[in-house]
């Protein structure tokens, strides 16, 4: 008797493990060409506003698993992370950067060659102390930028947000990214 459980546990065990179908919350082939296509445009149009160089961004699965993997609040030395999508809370607490666009400069620094992204990451965190004591800073979607973290410094009279740096956020829109 122990013996025909134990087959059909291990036969069900197989069927359940052969049918298991993997969710897939990274892009499309087609959304990461669009990306790339539009945002690559728009890197040589900033680089010929400023007069400097950007590298031509790739697609890269191991950033896309890293977006899908991203710890809310973590940082790291190896990428850059930008949401896709943020509510109105995150946009006044991240607005008080002295006019500094640090979530679409991102997505401009010239030596970044690696992108990928994940349209179904979401993180939220509400404060606990201070002025913004109960408010929640919520994102949606998140792409990762490499090959460093390094912010790039630009020559204060010649800032990417004077050059017609687009905003983040077109790249949400781009990707039908929506607040849930």
């Amino acid at each position: 008797m122990r013996a025909v459980f134990s087959i059909v546990l291990i036969w069900l065990f197989a069927i359940s493990a052969s049918t298991g179908v993997r969710v897939k919350r990274g892009l499309s082939i087609e959304e990461q060409n669009k990306l790339l296509d539009v945002l690559n445009a728009d890197r040589q149009a900033l680089g010929e506003n400023m007069g400097i160089a950007f590298e031509k961004l790739t697609y890269n699965r191991g950033f896309e698993m890293t977006a899908e993997n991203f710890r809310c609040g973590s940082y790291s030395e190896r990428y850059v992370w930008v949401p896709l999508k943020v509510n109105q809370h995150f946009k006044e607490v991240f607005a008080k950067f002295g006019g500094m666009d640090v979530y679409s400069r991102a997505f401009f620094i010239p030596k970044h060659t690696k992108i990928g992204c994940s349209k179904e990451k979401t993180c939220s965190h509400t404060t606990n102390v201070g002025e913004d004591a109960g408010k929640t800073k919520e994102f949606w979607g998140v792409c990762i930028l490499g090959p460093s973290s390094e912010y790039h410094r630009f020559d204060d009279s010649n800032t990417p947000e004077n050059n017609g740096m687009p905003s983040y956020e077109k790249y949400g829109d781009l990707l039908g990214i929506q607040p849930k």
